[in-house]
């Protein structure tokens, strides 16, 4: 497979159909390599489980329905 230069939206040839899918491959790689970053620390910090479903259903006790919050605005 052909090594492919990285494109930015600044060097990427918008007319220039193959660079354009090209760049598409890249944005989305790169994005699904955080999303996976995401997932892996949300699975060390137990907060989802295998499945990505929450560990934990219950709320913060500032959370709660009738509790005074100040957001600071």
């Amino acid at each position: 497979m052909p090594t492919t230069k990285p494109f930015t939206i600044e060097t990427v040839n918008l007319d220039d159909v193959r660079e354009m899918d090209e760049f598409d491959r890249q944005v989305i790689a790169a994005g699904m390599e955080r999303v996976r970053a995401e997932i892996a620390d949300l699975r060390r910090r137990d907060l989802i489980d295998a499945q990505g479903e929450l560990t934990r259903k219950e709320l913060r006790p500032e959370m709660l329905e009738g509790t005074e919050r100040n957001f600071g605005g």
